[in-house]
């Protein structure tokens, strides 16, 4: 008989096989939602996400009970790249089996990827206490919290910049990156202001999610030797400018898995800013050969170059980093420098408008655009240049 010939076929993995099978059954009893259901199985097992969506939808909304059809209706639509319409049944599916740690996990993912990360933390916090030693699970708990902390600190800058909560948070921020003298003025400016009630409430949500970061790294940290602790290693070194230390731990992470050209591509960037170079150079040119689009790849090797003295080989790869993506103002400002250096100033002035007023901190591209206004024979801009690049010294 054909149901209990497509039921063998679906237990011994022949799905190719399986789905012939449920598409026959399904044309002589079109109103069996379980067959729809297992029709959606084999084409989601074989991939086939687009053609699984039509019976499995069809399966939820028949069987609102069925775990398994909300799962992999949710997975599917994941796989699809439409995470805003694999909420709802990845949703239900949590609801029908708490404690499934995989509806929880792809459930997280989908937030993440809507840029709902306060949604990601709670589905995390339920993972990490039904997988406890999943290394992969407090990573990306952690990274949640922080960027929730990122999102709800945006949120109090909007608010209102000049609350004491936020000023006060913003100089806990200079803090950590050492800046103490702007924490400092920072926390002198918040000591006459009056406290605001929903800014405090934000800057409260901040604290935690930032705590809430702490926590599961170090519970990470207390787990067997794994990729994601050096990861977290990494990104803690880089942040506080430690970029020698960093390189170790992503060639750490590396070890676990080799092939990972997310981890090489931040390994690359270490080394860059370690200046490292010529490792550096080996590692882009490694992953330009898999990604020869990403600008950010070229704008990393002409810099390279162009630290190195080679302003003419820095050419090309700026030169292609910036016609991938004008907007990558780093890409702009390098350029116009091994531009002036090569003695093209007036060929760097765009670059240079397009770079300075937002990259430039220290006065160094301001004299840099002076140098090309000059150059272009442009007299009253290069002293107005000079002069902001001055002030920039100053500050």
């Amino acid at each position: 008989m054909l149901p209990e010939r497509a039921t063998q076929q679906m237990a011994a993995g022949l799905f190719d096989q399986a789905e012939i099978s449920y598409r026959e059954l399904i044309k002589q009893m079109p109103a069996n939602p379980g067959w729809k259901l297992n029709l959606g199985i084999a084409l989601h097992m074989q991939s086939k996400d687009a053609e699984a969506i039509g019976p499995l939808a069809v399966a939820v909304r028949a069987m609102p009970q069925s775990f398994p059809a909300h799962a992999l209706l949710g997975t599917s639509l994941m796989r699809l790249g439409q995470p805003a319409k694999a909420v709802a049944p990845l949703l239900r599916a949590v609801a029908l089996q708490p404690k499934d740690p995989q509806g929880r996990r792809i459930l997280a993912d989908a937030y993440l990827q809507l840029n709902q990360p306060r949604n990601a933390v709670a589905q995390l916090a339920v993972l990490t206490q039904l997988e406890p030693l999943d290394p992969g699970a407090w990573y990306v708990l952690g990274r949640a919290n922080e960027q929730a902390a990122a999102q709800v600190f945006e949120e109090l800058r909007k608010l209102d910049p000049e609350s004491k909560a936020f000023l006060l948070t913003l100089a806990r921020v200079r803090r950590q990156q050492q800046r103490l003298r702007a924490a400092e003025a920072l926390e002198a400016q918040a000591g006459g202001r009056v406290a605001n009630a929903k800014a405090d409430a934000l800057a409260r949500q901040i604290e935690a999610f930032n705590e809430g970061a702490r926590k599961a790294f170090a519970q990470l940290g207390g787990l067997p030797d794994n990729p994601q602790i050096h990861k977290v290693k990494a990104e803690t070194l880089r942040a506080n400018g430690k970029h020698a230390e960093a390189v170790d731990e992503w060639r750490a992470a590396l070890k676990f898995t080799p092939q990972d050209r997310d981890v090489e591509r931040e390994l690359a960037a270490s080394l860059y800013s370690a200046n490292q170079f010529l490792e550096a150079l080996n590692t882009l040119n490694r992953l330009l050969v898999h990604d020869p689009d990403s600008a950010e790849l070229h704008f990393l090797k002409g810099d390279c170059l162009l630290l190195q003295g080679n302003p003419e080989e820095a050419l090309e790869p700026l030169g292609e980093a910036v016609k991938r993506r004008p907007s990558l103002l780093e890409a702009r400002a390098s350029l116009a420098r091994a531009l002036i250096a090569l003695g093209r100033g007036p060929e760097a002035v765009p670059h240079l408008e397009a770079a300075a007023s937002a990259l430039d901190t220290d006065g160094s591209l301001h004299f840099q655009l002076s140098r090309a206004y000059q150059a272009a024979g442009m007299a009253e801009k290069a002293a107005g240049a000079l002069r902001r690049s001055q002030a920039l010294r100053e500050q």
